[in-house]
């Protein structure tokens, strides 16, 4: 078998087994995030496990496309891959895999394209299948080459989607159509975990997977310290609680400060709710340390800190006043998010596994996946991903192969607000589900 999909839980060592797979290959290709490669995931594991190094090249998605002017004066990807990417590969590694999920994407294309001129394709994700079962089907196209073409199984993904799945005409368009769960499927088989999913995606793996799929499971094969989730409920202050009431039922408010705050739309006011439950000081800075709500929390538990601490949310805003607050206490902090420069970002995650940093503040989005910060033996969460898989992938950044001491997982939640019913909504359902809410029901929430 020349091409598979490795789809063990975060943690295992998914790159171990990737370098030990190919390290007598003359020519591999490793294809990542760049989040991943710019914090060191990548050449520590090689400098770790290969034989000889440079038989492998790290790339990121972002880079495998060749790139054209555009009318602007600017440059956008072409399918077309960058010559260096044109040869033949003895080996290709397609790292975090689910980054191919859009069937449109250039890169999606790209990862295809040089799929086809390789003897061995490894495909690897963690991320739970069963919340994106249609979506895995671009990584079914890298492992079954033969059945992508024209009139083959994944020829058309329409075609290959109406065997499968529940197909309905979409609400927002006359010809659009919107792709539901797998045929047969219930209410009851929706509740269930992840980890043990029905029988019909047991059968829908089977049929479309066959052999060609390893998937191992932390509890099964990691024999990790013990770790322990605290949820740590705080309630608001006066301030908080007059804005947010005001806010709920007026679409707007006025800060003790004179500022008037407005939400245009549902979505505004949603994100600006959220950002109420963490502290007032994110829509008035009145002060210049953050202050109020779950700060004040975060400044007790850092000051009893002595271990370096992960700190974790969801708003860049919240992750930059974390890092200023960690600072104001004399720890060591840097942050890191979207909007950071690889280089800074690389540099921040470094300094953290260096044991240069006390802290290290970062988004949910970019320090969810692919890196390994076991330096840290506790997480604070100070807000929570919409996405569920996505906050417990970031738990694992700390409880994984290699951590030695017990690990502690903090979450901050303010009662009786969006922050407690969005936690009991994250707790019932899967990413999917949650994709596909409602206008309406995210309402609901407020």
């Amino acid at each position: 078998m020349k091409r598979g999909l490795l789809g063990d839980e975060p943690g295992l060592g998914k790159s171990r087994v990737a370098i030990e797979s190919f390290g007598s290959a003359d020519r591999v290709l490793v294809v990542a995030p760049s989040m991943v490669i710019s914090g060191g995931t990548w050449s520590e594991e090689l400098d770790k496990w290969a034989k000889d190094p440079s038989r492998f090249t790290i790339a990121p998605y972002s880079m495998l496309n060749a790139r054209a002017k555009t009318a602007s004066g600017g440059t956008s990807p072409v399918k077309q891959l960058r010559p260096e990417f044109q040869g033949k590969w003895d080996a290709l590694i397609v790292d975090e895999a689910h980054y191919t999920k859009g069937r449109k994407t250039s890169w999606t294309w790209a990862v295809e394209e040089v799929a086809k001129r390789s003897d061995f394709v490894l495909e690897m994700t963690g991320t739970p299948m069963p919340n994106w079962a249609n979506e895995l089907y671009t990584l079914l196209r890298v492992i079954w080459p033969a059945e992508a073409r024209p009139g083959g199984l994944y020829g058309s993904f329409w075609r290959w989607a109406g065997e499968w799945f529940k197909i309905s005409q979409s609400p927002f368009s006359k010809t659009g159509q919107v792709i539901g769960g797998l045929r047969g499927c219930s209410a009851e088989c929706a509740r269930r975990s992840p980890l043990d999913p029905c029988e019909h995606f047991a059968e829908f793996t089977a049929k479309n997977l066959g052999d060609r799929f390893l998937r191992r499971l932390r509890d099964d094969c990691l024999d990790l310290p013990p770790i322990t989730t605290q949820t740590v409920k705080l309630q608001m202050n006066p301030t908080q609680k007059r804005l947010y009431q005001e806010l709920r039922k007026d679409l707007m408010t006025t800060t003790d400060s004179g500022i008037e705050l407005v939400a245009w739309t549902n979505g505004s006011k949603q994100v600006m709710l959220d950002k109420l439950t963490t502290s007032d000081w994110l829509l008035d800075p009145k002060t210049e340390r953050p202050s109020g709500g779950k700060f004040e929390q975060l400044r007790f538990d850092l000051e009893s800190r002595s271990r370096p601490t992960l700190v974790l949310a969801h708003y860049r805003q919240t992750v930059e006043a974390c890092a200023d607050l960690a600072a104001s206490i004399g720890a060591k902090a840097a942050f890191v998010h979207g909007g950071v420069s690889d280089q800074n970002k690389a540099k921040a995650v470094e300094d953290f596994k260096a044991g240069r940093l006390d802290v290290l503040v970062g988004s949910l989005e970019t320090l969810a996946e692919g890196l390994t910060l076991t330096v840290a033996d506790m997480a604070i969460f100070v807000e929570v991903s919409y996405k569920p898989s996505r906050n417990e992938q970031a738990k694992y950044r700390i409880h994984r192969l290699g951590q030695t001491r017990p690990v502690t997982i903090k979450e901050y939640l303010t009662e009786g607000t969006v922050d407690e019913r969005k936690r009991k909504l994250l707790a019932e359902k899967t990413d999917q589900q949650l994709r596909v809410l409602t206008a309406a029901q995210f309402k609901e929430l407020i």
